[in-house]
């Protein structure tokens, strides 16, 4: 492959007459140009420009070769405008993978916003059940709700925590019992997370640092949060559940918090990508966007300030019943 800056100022010489004119024109050294063309020459084995002391032609092939090559620079030109072109502006397709609860709760209005202010930008919006594989999955960005990211392959940015609580129906407590200690939640029903492992742990923590692991037996498990909340609120069992979603149940008595002098660990929301580098410019301003208006968001929810229209159409129905 001969280097395209040496068939540059071949070309420039053939279309300009002559390594003078050439030079003037690209402010570039005449002992520079003819230094590039003869290498370009010995690389091919071939002479493209006849020389003499006053003047240069184009040999047979020299002529043959200039048309192919006008054609190249132009070929590398365009291919180069594309690059310059999406690197002017967000514009193209980016693929997002997040969980249910994620895209329903968090993603949905930033998501809105973003495509207002970027119209160019294509989203393709993959509802993972289960966690996303961002490498074979083909995925720009993934969304994780968890405690930690244990990929090291992957770049993670964090943006914020997610608080969960322990909560029960009064129904199930009347049934079961009201449990004052963490040994005492074995006795209780409950609903769960799909657990890769199969096995179902509340991870518990005192005021004074005791940290305490129950294992619990769910009759139910489900990836879909709207199926442990409205079991949970009909008092199939208890669950771990995001604070701000029983906010109002828990103020109007239709769920009631477990263990309040323990805690349980928060979720943490994660962004997982390929790279830190070679983003197109979509990817880069979709990434910037969400660091700035997801943390907005969780500390609203977590604060009880979430606006009504953020919550998904479930969550108003049940917390309204």
């Amino acid at each position: 492959m001969q280097d395209l800056n040496d068939i540059y100022y071949f070309v420039q010489v053939a279309e300009q007459g002559s390594f003078t004119a050439a030079s003037k024109l690209l402010g570039v050294a005449k002992s520079q140009m003819s230094f590039r063309v003869a290498r370009l020459e010995a690389n091919l084995g071939v002479r493209l420009i006849q020389r003499t002391t006053r003047h240069s032609h184009l040999s047979e092939i020299g002529q043959r070769y200039y048309e192919q090559c006008r054609l190249l620079l132009a070929t590398a030109e365009q291919t180069q405008r594309v690059i310059d072109d999406a690197q002017a502006a967000p514009r193209g397709r980016i693929r997002v993978a997040c969980p249910v609860m994620f895209a329903q709760l968090l993603l949905a209005p930033v998501l809105v916003d973003y495509l207002r202010l970027h119209p160019d930008v294509q989203v393709d919006l993959d509802i993972c059940r289960h966690q996303a594989d961002v490498i074979a999955g083909g995925f720009d960005i993934a969304f994780r709700v968890c405690q930690s990211i244990k990929d090291s392959s992957l770049v993670m940015r964090s943006y914020g925590m997610d608080p969960q609580v322990l909560v029960a129906s009064p129904e199930l407590l009347l049934r079961q019992d009201h449990p004052t200690q963490p040994l005492e939640l074995k006795r209780l029903s409950s609903v769960g997370v799909i657990s890769a492992e199969g096995r179902h742990f509340w991870q518990l923590l005192a005021s004074d640092g005791h940290a305490q692991q129950i294992e619990h037996h769910p009759s139910l498990v489900s990836d879909d949060l709207q199926v442990l909340y409205q079991a949970v609120l009909g008092g199939v069992g208890m669950a771990r559940l995001p604070q701000f979603i029983c906010r109002e149940p828990i103020a109007t008595g239709r769920l009631i918090p477990l263990l309040p002098a323990w805690s349980l660990p928060p979720g943490n929301v994660h962004a997982v990508y390929p790279s830190r580098h070679g983003h197109t410019p979509a990817l880069r301003s979709f990434i910037d966007f969400m660091a700035h208006q997801l943390p907005q968001v969780l500390r609203s929810m977590q604060s009880g300030a979430l606006a009504e229209e953020v919550k998904p159409v479930w969550a108003k129905r049940v917390t309204a019943g």
